[in-house]
């Protein structure tokens, strides 16, 4: 029998305290001097028995004023752009790059001259094949990827180059796009450059009927086909490694005819049609010639993304994308981030069903299904108050779609504590009876209050210490998630007591008309049912683990600790903590056709390396390089800031300036072959000119034939203004008031091309930064602000995410390990049991974030908050072990480890069942945030889990605290959180009936009434009740005896040989537990 059904059984035959107190008062009961407990949490567990429907209606009359102020006066989060926040800001490089982009916007304080014409020339707007009957919209290469674009495949994996394939890829595409209505109706070129309603699609068939001079993709045969493959072998080397920019502006003849007809054919199939190896196998002389893949792109503007997304929704995306011959693998429609905001809220479908599974657990667990609603009701009103917080209290104006992964967390935690809540209260039950309702939410919320706060604020602290990071995202999920988590431990400790008290109270109530018979019924049953289907998993908490933990302990140690060394060895040696190699994020699972195209299939073609050019740096002086925008609002990047301190006139100037720019060009990351502007050259070579404007005919005196350099200030001054306004210098900028100079650009190229690589961008940034920061420091003091910075770059911004995120991972995690140990330390009270705890939860977490390295997972945004979230999430499970281990009332380690692993083993496990079913749930989703954040929910849980029962259970019996051992003294205002002995206080007289323990000791499990007692007491009294009466109470202690026996060898105990720690400790316990049993067994 349990003891949530004994405390059940005892409340049927006793009544109210009022009511036992009046009766034992009429028998003349003896009374009880044990200490009372007092103080705040006395007086805030006799609030919760009487005053628990203000508490519950203080909880829902705050929540709903909450709620109704944050939609009221702030608008709803708005997921319409996914990747936004995804940044660094107040970063050494953000901050350059934010001041420069400042420097470029800004109207109010500086003026730039006029920049310099761009000579080169435009883009060639052809119409092609007009005699032939296909007709393009001027060439692909015009709209470059302003268009969309599908990636097709051979369903077998094989030659797309066959006349079969080809024609397949034309009739999908007319199927899928083109025949669609709203294709028609917005397609590019309509009725202008083209006699149809609508151009031919940039395919390979196309451009093979183009070229054979057919009307049709339909129309070619497999001789067209080998026609085409032969010009395209013979234009190959001419066209390889060479934009459409370059081909315009060839010299004639260069390119011969057959590679130029049709404007440019051959190059716009290699180019954009078929991937970059094709053209590689050729040059390498490979036959057969074969690809894989070839694109279409579809003559539609980006910018139509409402008929995008009705073709896509409507034609691709309910299909299996294949005709049987060939199939699409990847599509860039331009709609990635409108789709992800309604497949955000879709996928919320499978969260909805991870809730009703963890629902009904709790259900099952704590029988009772007003208990349940009110877990729920926590979990909803934890992210509705964590919202108010984040928007209201904490003013964040930023809130991420990555907010949305609060809520598997708060059901994770939230049911976690349900369920240890719900144990404790039964166990208290048990130990106490029904009568001192006051003294029995007291005991439950002792032992409840220490247990979650510390995990509630490990957890939180786990999340908090990531506002560290300099990532806009991350920062914003700290908070959210943090405030989420402690408000779920405030209402677990105010609206969770007071229904369960609530309940309490109902049950009395509804009880009071029963009579011994239905009493004696329900118990029959009850125990079948337990005996079928409870008893045999409570062997396995209560015999079969505490068995295993006991005799396999080094096996454990020896285990756990050689997985600890494996996953430190993974993290930080091989294969490490890939940092992300691209700078697009992942928002859809990798098999989603959009994924596909970003992360697959686009490096295949020679059109995705047009962007690879060499890096340009730019060195500036005159603006502070300070990021002086909101860093919560990705929006929001400040003002320009100039340097009051920049000056340029003086000779000493001018001198260094000149000699600067010298330098540069004989460095070795500098480009030679690309001009390098620097404004001071070209003005000492306009001062030597002579005084006859080429252009004018006019004087330009004094700004000429001037070679002693450096110049006058004043002269320096007059000339450029004058040169100025010629727009000769376009690096320069001028204050719009008074016009004068505050700014200064020196650009170049560099000899680092343009990548996404982290060991790229590290080696181009500590090459060039390093040299210019030392050459500035010498500069004269009006110069000594200057910055280097690779403006427009995005490799090097990406570069600064990935350095941010490695960086404040590691500080992360290190901030949340220190503050768990300290809160650790504070509330348990016991350096032993703390170091043990440390250990194991240490050796979780690498366990945990080495099994993410070898699932091949890179540190980007998500995983790096996700890392971070381990060490709160591995704490919980050894807390609570530990806790358990300090309140056990023997002194001895075995039998401290024993009643932990019994008390608290069950309630532990549901609770990792539930969060394990939790992530378990949300893996079919199709964003993959949330595929992410299940994994790793049920890896942590599984990990932390066994990592807490045996690795953590096999250090405390190995070298846990004996006694007093290791114990650290605790301040007498923390009450609440006390685990030790308390100062007596004054006695306070109590009738004996009243069951009161003493309010600093936990509950002896051996006092308790055990299932087989009740049961054979059942059985006697229906045979002979009155001659069996005083037998069952001698069998009761002679069972108690035993009991205690086996629990601690070296201890024996009876009811006249206690010890008298056991007497001082226990004995009021043992005689009202004594008491009560005779009560029981006699009908009374």
């Amino acid at each position: 029998m349990t003891s949530a059904h004994r405390a059940s059984m005892n409340g049927d035959i006793l009544r109210d305290s009022h009511e036992d107190a009046r009766r034992e008062n009429l028998k003349g009961g003896g009374i009880d001097t044990r200490p009372r407990p007092g103080g705040v949490c006395f007086m805030y567990s006799r609030i919760l028995a009487r005053f628990w429907y203000v508490i519950c209606l203080l909880v829902f009359l705050t929540v709903g004023a909450y709620t109704t102020l944050s939609l009221t006066a702030y608008e709803l989060p708005d997921f319409s752009n996914p990747s936004e926040g995804f940044e660094t800001r107040g970063t050494v490089i953000q901050s350059r790059l934010i001041s420069l982009s400042n420097l470029m916007e800004d109207e109010d304080q500086v003026v730039s001259l006029p920049p310099a014409v761009y000579n080169s020339q435009p883009r060639i707007k052809r119409q092609a094949g007009t005699d032939a009957g296909v007709q393009f919209c001027y060439s692909i290469e015009y709209w470059g990827e302003l268009v969309p674009v599908m990636v097709f495949e051979k369903v077998d994996g094989g030659n797309t180059l066959t006349t079969l394939a080809i024609k397949s890829v034309c009739t999908t595409g007319e199927q899928l796009v083109t025949n669609h209505p709203l294709f028609m109706s917005n397609c590019l070129c309509v009725g202008i450059y083209t006699d149809r309603a609508c151009p031919s699609t940039w395919s390979l068939g196309n451009y093979i009927a183009l070229l054979s001079n057919k009307s049709s993709c339909a129309d070619i045969t497999d001789d067209d086909v080998t026609s085409t493959m032969i010009i395209l072998e013979y234009c190959a080397p001419y066209l390889h490694n060479i934009t459409r920019l370059e081909l315009s502006s060839a010299a004639p003849g260069s390119i011969p005819a057959e590679c130029s007809q049709h404007d440019f054919a051959a190059h716009t199939v290699l180019y954009y049609l078929l991937p970059a190896v094709f053209t590689q196998d050729i040059l390498d002389g490979v036959t057969p010639l074969e690809s894989r893949i070839n694109a279409v792109f579809y003559p539609i503007d980006s910018q139509q993304k409402d008929a995008l997304e009705t073709i896509y929704t409507e034609n691709i995306m309910p299909v299996s994308y294949e005709d049987g011959i060939t199939t699409v693998k990847a599509v860039n429609f331009f709609i990635k981030f409108r789709l992800f905001s309604s497949n955000l809220f879709a996928d919320t479908l499978y969260m909805g069903i991870g809730v009703g599974l963890v629902f009904f657990l709790i259900w099952v667990y704590t029988g009772s299904f007003l208990v349940t609603l009110t877990a729920l009701f926590n979990m909803i009103f934890s992210l509705v108050l964590g919202y108010v917080f984040y928007t209201v209290v904490f003013g964040r104006p930023f809130f991420p779609f990555g907010n949305s992964m609060t809520v598997i967390l708060v059901i994770g935690v939230g049911a976690d504590d349900t369920f240890v809540f719900m144990d404790l209260w039964k166990q208290s039950r048990a130990k106490l009876g029904i009568e001192d309702l006051p003294l029995l939410v007291y005991d439950t919320l002792r032992h409840a209050s220490v247990t979650m706060f510390v995990t509630s604020v490990t957890t939180s602290a786990a999340l908090f210490a990531t506002v560290v990071s300099h990532t806009t995202v991350v920062k914003c999920f700290a908070v959210f998630a943090g405030t989420s988590i402690i408000m779920n431990l405030v209402l677990t400790l105010t609206l969770l007591p007071a229904v369960i008290v609530m309940q309490h109270k109902i049950t009395l109530c509804c009880c009071r008309s029963r009579k011994q018979r239905s009493t004696t019924t329900k118990s029959k049953c009850t125990i079948c049912l337990n005996n079928i289907l409870f008893k045999p998993i409570s062997v396995v908490f209560e015999r079969v683990i505490p068995f295993l933990v006991s005799k396999l302990r080094y096996l454990w140690i020896t285990l756990f600790t050689l997985l600890m060394i494996g996953g430190a060895y993974v993290i930080f040696f091989q294969p490490g903590f890939q940092l992300p190699s691209q700078a697009d994020f992942q928002f859809f699972a990798i098999s989603h056709p959009f994924e596909q195209y970003d992360f697959v299939y686009k490096d295949h073609f020679s059109f995705s390396e047009e962007d690879t050019y060499d890096a340009k740096g730019t060195i500036i002086w005159g603006v502070q390089a300070v990021d002086n925008g909101n860093h919560w609002e990705p929006g929001d990047s400040g003002t320009l800031i100039l340097d009051d301190s920049f000056q340029f006139y003086e000779t000493e100037h001018q001198t260094w300036m000149l000699n600067f720019c010298a330098e540069l060009r004989n460095q070795s990351f500098v480009n030679l072959g690309e001009p390098v502007r620097c404004f001071i050259e070209n003005f000492k070579d306009y001062m030597e000119m002579s005084c006859t404007n080429p252009r004018t005919g006019e004087d330009v005196s004094p700004c000429c034939n001037q070679f002693d350099f450096p110049y006058d200030p004043a002269l320096f001054d007059l000339c450029l203004y004058a040169f100025a306004t010629e727009d000769l210098f376009p690096d320069l900028f001028f204050e719009r008031n008074n016009s004068r100079l505050v700014v200064i650009n020196v650009t170049f190229t560099t000899t680092f091309s343009k990548s996404n690589l982290y060991s790229s961008n590290d080696e181009f940034w500590k090459s060039v930064n390093p040299w210019m920061e030392e050459k500035i420091s010498s500069a004269p003091d009006p110069l000594h602000n200057g910055w280097f910075i690779s403006g427009f770059n995005n490799g090097l911004k990406f570069y600064d995410l990935q350095q941010s995120l490695a960086s404040g991972t590691k500080i992360s995690m290190v901030i949340t390990l220190a503050i768990a140990s300290g809160v650790l330390l504070l509330v348990i009270q016991n350096v032993l049991i703390t170091i043990c705890a440390m250990v194991t939860i240490t050796s979780a977490v690498l366990v945990t974030v080495a099994s993410l390295v070898l699932l091949g997972w890179e540190l980007n945004i998500i995983e790096a908050t996700i890392v971070t979230l381990a060490v709160g999430l591995s704490v919980d499970f050894t807390i609570h072990y530990g806790v358990a281990f300090k309140l056990s009332p023997s002194s001895d380690r075995d039998q401290r480890t024993r009643y932990s692993l019994t008390t608290m083993t069950a309630a532990i496990t549901i609770a990792a069942l539930s969060t394990f079913i939790a992530g378990a749930i949300v893996l079919p989703a199709t964003v993959v945030v949330y595929y992410q954040f299940g994994v790793f929910l049920m890896l942590v849980v599984s990990i932390s889990w066994s990592h807490g029962t045996f690795f953590f259970q096999a250090l405390c019996i190995t070298i846990g605290p004996q006694g007093r051992c290791g114990d650290v003294p605790c301040l007498p205002c923390c009450e609440c959180c006390r685990l030790g002995e308390k100062p007596k206080k004054a006695v306070k007289p109590a009738r004996l009936s009243t069951v009161i323990q003493s309010h600093d000791n936990p509950p002896l499990a051996s006092f308790i009434v055990t299932e087989e007692r009740v049961q054979t007491s059942i059985g006697q009294n229906n045979r002979d009740q009155a001659n069996s009466q005083n037998h069952q109470v001698q069998n009761g202690v002679s069972e108690r005896r035993t009991s205690h026996r086996n629990g601690s060898a070296n201890q024996g105990y009876n009811d006249s040989h206690e010890t008298q720690e056991q007497r001082d400790r226990y004995g009021y316990l043992y005689l009202n537990q004594i008491t009560l049993d005779r009560r029981y067994l006699t009908g009374q």
